[in-house]
This record gives structure tokens, C-alpha cells and sequence, in this order.
């Protein structure tokens, strides 16, 4: 009767460790639903985020994509044309197409222009957007001024038919300084003031209106200074310092979903520390040209406290994540330890079961 009721307890014991061991916190249940694109790791997003420097891995993931059914043919090709013309590493690209340099851009360029006569992209606006906007770069790093300009006025009207109209302003304002290069100066300030004005009078002004009311400026600021007018460039160096001031304090008031917005708060710091930098720099050239000393070295003080205070927050913000990344090991390393202790627990179990076992058939052997 000891015995059965020692067994009995055992036995008890390893079903609650069993139950134990099998809690980890997740539904084991199985769900039905539809296969996605991020079930597996060919799709564009994994595509997406090494193309810049591994272009081959980023093929090779677009080509399984289209395999398993998670991409198009014709949204291949658009990130096709993407790798092949946007990729952070062109001189590998180029040395695997077995060309000269450049062959990675003509490629993209190929590829591009042929998807434009494509039915699916007469109707896709989107996919014909982006499309556009990277035969627009293609062009730009081609140095094909006329293509350029070409694309760009086709993608002003495909924004516009999609109501991207701040979209549809910021390449606008890249058209418009390029006037001034064409010998129209007068023309160039007129629609650059034009697309600045709009852009300022937004509603509702979040990042993406901030953005390219930022670059509008840039680019006017650019051409003042080709012009030498060189006091009409503070005002707008000035705005984007307000700007920026403001974005950093309210960041949640300039919140949307537009791809250019930074993730997190570290990269909104970049990015705001970044066109700051820009828009003293803007400052500090026109105040050394205007030849007023005072503002100048005033200018100058400003920018060595804002270096100043970018380092201190890199350090910090590199203190933290080594904490963090210290307190992850520290969790994981718990975790091995319990998993261990439980395991040998339960090993301990089993063998005193089997003891037990062995013990009951030789003491009925013996009795017999």
C-alpha cells in the first residue's frame, strides 16, 4: 500500500512538471487562415532591406518571391529596377553584369522603361509612382538632364492624380531650380516662391509637408546663393530652424504615415540634427558674405554647441543600448539555467520511478 501510494505521488509530481514545462507563454492552438507574404522570408520587405549593399541576396529573394506566389512578375521587376539603380554598392553590380560602370543604372533604366508601357501600371498609379521616382534618380545619377526633367513632369502628374499633391510640390521644386540652370532665373524663383508658399500654407502640416517645404528651401536657397543674393537666403535658413525647433518639441503633432518619416526617436534626431546643421551652415556662408563678423562667429558658436550636444546624445543613446543588450543576456542566461534545473529535475524523476519499478518487480519475484 506504501508503495502504490509513493508511486501514485510520483507519478503525480511528473504530470504538474510536465505541465510546467509545457507552459511557454504562447497558444498552441492551431489557427486557419490565409498563407502571407510574411510567412516566409522571400518577399519584398526582406528584399527590400539588403539591397543597398548585398544586391545579389536581394535578387536571388525577389526571384524566390515570385516563385512562392508572395510578388508579381510585373512588382518584381519594379524592385528590380530599384536594386539595379538604387544600390548603395553599383561598382559590384557592375563587375557581375560584366560591364563597364554604369551598366547597373542602364539596366535599372532598361528595365524601368519598359515596364512604363505596361498595362498594369496605366492603372496601378502607385506602382507607376514609384516607378517614376526611380527612373528619376536613374536619370539624375545618369546625368541625363532631359530624362530627368521628362520623368520628373510625369511624375508631378501621376502624383497629382493620386492626390499626393505635397508629393507633387517637392519634385516640382526640383524642376524649378533646374530652370535657373537653363538660363531662366526669374522663372526658377517665381515657381520655387510658388511651391514654398503652398507647401508653408499646408493644412495639416505634418512631416511630410515639413520635408518638402525643407527641400523646396534648400533648393531656392541653392539658387540665391548661385545668384549672389545672398541676404535673401537667411530668412529661409531661419524657417527651417523654427521648423525644425517646433518638430522636435511636438513630434506627435507631425506624425503620419508617409515612408519618409523617421521610425523612432533616435532617427528623428538624426534627421532633425541633420538639416539644422544645414540650414547654419546655410547661415553662417551667408553671414561670411554679407561680412557681418558678429552674426558670424555668433553663428558659428551655435553649431559647436550643437555638435557638442549630437555627441553627448550618441553616447548616451550607445550607453543604453549596450545596457540593453547586457540586461537581454542576463535574461537569457536565467532562462538556459531554469530550462537546465528543470530538465534535470525531471531526469531525477524518472530515474526514481525506474528504481521504483525495478524494486516492485524483484520484491514479487522474491515473494513468489
Amino acid at each position: 500500500m506504501i508503495f502504490r501510494r509513493c508511486l501514485y505521488y510520483i507519478i503525480g509530481v511528473m504530470a504538474v512538471l510536465a505541465l510546467t514545462l509545457g507552459c511557454t507563454g504562447s497558444d498552441k492552438r492551431t489557427e486557419n487562415r490565409q498563407a502571407q507574404p510574411k510567412d516566409t522570408t522571400y518577399n519584398q520587405r526582406a528584399a527590400m532591406a539588403v539591397y543597398g549593399y548585398d544586391p545579389v541576396r536581394a535578387l536571388k529573394i525577389i526571384d524566390s518571391a515570385v516563385i512562392v506566389g508572395n510578388l508579381s512578375s510585373v512588382r518584381a521587376d519594379v524592385e528590380r529596377a530599384r536594386i539595379y539603380s538604387m544600390t548603395q554598392v553599383k561598382a559590384q553590380m557592375d563587375s557581375l553584369l560584366h560591364g563597364p560602370k554604369g551598366t547597373s543604372l542602364d539596366s535599372g533604366r532598361v528595365i524601368g522603361e519598359r515596364l512604363l508601357a505596361h498595362d498594369s501600371l496605366k492603372h496601378d498609379l502607385n506602382l507607376r509612382q514609384q516607378l517614376l521616382e526611380i527612373l528619376v534618380y536613374t536619370a539624375r545619377m545618369q546625368q541625363d538632364t532631359l530624362t530627368w526633367m521628362q520623368r520628373s513632369r510625369e511624375l508631378v502628374d501621376v502624383c497629382r492624380q493620386e492626390g499626393a499633391e505635397t508629393e507633387a510640390l517637392r519634385t516640382e521644386a526640383e524642376l524649378d531650380a533646374a530652370l535657373y540652370y537653363a538660363g531662366k532665373p526669374t522663372e526658377s524663383l517665381s515657381k520655387l516662391d510658388s511651391v514654398i508658399a503652398t507647401l508653408g500654407s499646408r493644412d495639416p502640416f505634418r512631416f511630410n509637408e515639413l520635408d518638402a517645404f525643407i527641400l523646396a528651401s534648400k533648393r531656392k536657397i541653392g539658387v540665391l546663393n548661385s545668384m549672389k543674393r545672398f541676404a535673401e537666403t537667411l530668412p529661409l535658413s531661419h524657417r527651417i530652424a523654427e521648423l525644425l525647433d517646433d518638430y522636435e518639441a511636438h513630434p506627435d503633432q507631425y506624425a503620419d504615415d508617409t515612408k519618409r518619416v523617421p521610425g523612432d526617436s533616435a532617427s528623428r534626431a538624426d534627421y532633425i540634427r541633420f538639416y539644422r546643421s544645414q540650414a547654419q551652415n546655410f547661415a553662417t556662408a551667408a553671414y561670411a558674405a554679407l561680412g557681418e563678423r558678429g552674426s558670424m562667429e555668433e553663428t558659428f558658436y551655435e553649431i559647436e554647441r550643437t555638435v557638442r550636444d549630437a555627441t553627448a546624445r550618441e553616447h548616451l543613446a550607445r550607453y543604453r543600448a549596450l545596457e540593453q543588450q547586457m540586461e537581454a543576456e542576463r535574461q537569457r542566461a536565467n532562462a538556459q539555467r531554469n530550462a537546465l534545473i528543470a530538465w534535470g529535475t525531471a531526469i531525477l524523476l524518472v530515474a526514481a520511478l525506474a528504481a521504483l519499478v525495478w524494486y516492485w518487480r524483484q520484491k514479487r519475484i522474491i515473494s513468489r
